[in-house]
């Protein structure tokens, strides 16, 4: 099998879904938090076109209970994803990173959870079997900034655009619903 890296962002509900995807598959992955586009590309959010918006309102729900997964609508909406990202370069690096990952979209997107909040983080933590030692030492750890400049790097590289992103080898994967080809590749 080859190295797969996976894009995923907390503030997106198909990312929970990409990263729900990979889990029930097994895969071994290399989780990169999306931290934005490469320098120098411009990014149209999703949220700002009311026709979109009004979409994503029908279509994540419907696509989160087709995995038989709970949905809430995260209060507030637009947080500091920072401590989050930190957090989950570290607990990747501590061998912790899909089940934190998947625990912090959880608590987001599932529990309409404000992932900025450093208590929330902590039970993130503590559910994975991680330290929430670890979880507060990330937060000045020149290691993950290091860490998170080098990654942002990889986006510009693997011309990530938009989350969840896969790539495995050449091949490119973009949104959640293109993880099971993902994962049949991946298997093959």
């Amino acid at each position: 099998m080859s190295s797969i890296r996976v894009y995923h962002a907390f503030r997106s509900p198909y990312s929970r879904l990409g990263l729900h995807i990979i889990d029930r598959a097994g895969l071994d992955v290399e989780l990169i938090p999306f931290t934005g586009p490469p320098d120098g590309v411009s990014f149209s959010d999703p949220t700002a076109s009311k026709p979109k918006l009004s979409y994503y309102g029908i279509d994540a729900p419907r696509m989160t209970m087709r995995m038989g997964l709970p949905i809430m609508r995260p209060s507030p909406f637009d947080v500091d994803f920072g401590p989050a990202n930190k957090a989950a370069v570290a607990a990747a690096r501590d061998g912790k990173g899909l089940a934190f990952a998947l625990g912090v979209a959880d608590a987001r997107w599932g529990e309409g959870k404000n992932i900025s909040d450093m208590s929330v983080l902590e039970a993130c933590a503590e559910q994975c079997g991680w330290s929430a030692d670890a979880l507060h030492a990330a937060q000045e750890d020149a290691d993950i900034a290091a860490r998170l400049r080098k990654q942002r790097d990889q986006i510009a590289e693997d011309g990530v655009f938009g989350v969840p992103f896969a790539v495995m080898g050449a091949s490119k994967y973009w949104g959640h619903d293109r993880f099971e080809l993902l994962v049949e590749e991946a298997k093959s």
